[in-house]
């Protein structure tokens, strides 16, 4: 089939919008010293110890630390994570929501690790939790699964609307 000039021109331009907004939602994970994944990263711990205080717990006894998984999550928005579909799927989310790249992730991501919570927990030190934190079963995830992701997300966002510190220092 044969696409017309203007609807390539309509793609264009909506690619190009696409795209101009997720930079401008992301400015702040890559310039000097990454500010804004350094909040996000504060910011999950602090959600998480809210939403499953067990949990951050069980990772501090274990000394995890945050920064060790979940930096990975907040520079690659969780692509690594899961396969293509899903991550088309989130993303297509993070676009339709407002702020979604760069405040909605974090409830991602909080559902995310907390959706794992009782297996973490059964893990028995620092480098099993680790390898689990670094190879997630998530290779044949679905879109139903990745529903229920942002499903769960956004009740965390209704819930915890001011879980999100920007660089400026303001929610």
């Amino acid at each position: 089939a044969v696409v017309s000039t203007q609807s390539t021109g309509n793609t264009e331009a909506d690619t190009y919008w696409c795209l101009c907004k997720l930079l401008e939602s992301l400015h702040d994970n890559y310039t000097f010293a990454q500010p804004g994944i350094q909040m996000k990263v504060h910011d999950l711990r602090r959600l998480v110890n809210r939403i499953d205080k067990q949990l951050d717990e069980h990772l501090e006894r274990n000394v995890v630390e945050y920064l060790q998984f979940s930096f990975r999550w907040m520079n690659n928005l969780l692509m690594r994570e899961m396969p293509l579909s899903c991550t088309i799927r989130l993303w297509d989310t993070y676009f339709a929501e407002p702020n979604g790249f760069s405040h909605f992730h974090l409830y991602v991501c909080a559902k995310f690790l907390t959706r794992w919570s009782k297996l973490i927990k059964s893990l028995p030190d620092f480098q099993a939790v680790m390898l689990f934190l670094q190879s997630l079963p998530t290779s044949k995830w679905t879109d139903d699964e990745m529903s229920e992701l942002a499903s769960e997300a956004f009740q965390l966002k209704c819930l915890f609307p001011k879980a999100v510190t920007t660089v400026a220092g303001t929610t």
